[in-house]
């Protein structure tokens, strides 16, 4: 049977598969979103209520007893990378290289990713949580911090850009798969790693960065089906050029 001019062709059985597998994947990740925002919100209501300071000076205690200098050199390194200028430097040369590469909607939102990470700034003004002191709290502060210690800046910019980087390299990075691998496991390390460092530093507390890490997921599931969305509609028109 001949599909009439000017109709599109029906869907093949594999075709809809297909779509049916994305729509359960789309779901599932809107209510994992759901779930990472709801658990934000209640570290946020513990925090105010000031729940928290008993778990988190445990586990700051817990967490400095790793006392070694590999261990202290690694996290402070991946903190490191956090902190202004650095911080600045190197994500204008990450869309630099977009560019250079010709990925301008990948530029676009690598742009908006470190963009949402400024958020934990106005989230800092809601909380007005005092950070980890050595002289109140009795635990090893090696670099002292300014600002409020609620949410965790590097923790919501690593995960939103670092996740975006590492998505990129899974899908974009196809024909050198040892190089994704390694940007993945990179990447990957950072996002993992940038949590405890905080902690183990001293400049934050456990609720802090479980707090960042909750927020940052959302925000990258949104940032990921805002590109997804994007990229579709670019392969669309670039097809229908041809």
């Amino acid at each position: 049977m001949t599909t009439p001019p000017g109709r599109p062709a029906p869907a093949t059985p594999e075709e809809v598969a297909q779509h049916r597998r994305a729509q359960r994947r789309g779901r599932a990740l809107v209510g994992l979103a759901a779930l990472a925002l709801a658990g934000f919100a209640a570290l946020l209501v513990l925090v105010l209520l000031r729940d928290t300071a008993a778990f988190d000076l445990a586990a700051t205690r817990d967490l400095q007893r790793l006392d070694s200098p590999a261990v202290f050199a690694v996290l402070l390194a991946v903190s490191w990378l956090g902190f202004q200028p650095q911080a600045s430097v190197i994500g204008a040369l990450l869309v630099a290289f977009l560019l250079w590469r010709r990925l301008r909607l990948e530029a676009g939102f690598m742009v908006l990713a470190l963009a949402l990470g400024a958020l934990n700034q106005a989230l800092k003004l809601v909380a007005r949580r005092a950070r980890p002191s050595a002289a109140l709290d009795h635990i090893h502060v090696y670099d002292h911090a300014t600002g409020a210690s609620f949410p965790s800046g590097h923790v919501l910019t690593y995960v939103l850009a670092c996740g975006f980087l590492a998505y990129l390299a899974h899908t974009l990075v196809q024909r050198r798969a040892r190089v994704r691998r390694a940007l993945l496991a990179l990447l990957l390390a950072l996002i993992v790693l940038v949590g405890p460092s905080r902690v183990y530093l001293g400049q934050h507390w456990t609720t802090d960065v479980i707090a960042s890490y909750l927020l940052g997921t959302a925000l990258l599931i949104a940032v990921l089906a805002g590109y997804r969305r994007a990229k579709a509609h670019q392969l669309a028109r670039a097809t229908r050029r041809r």
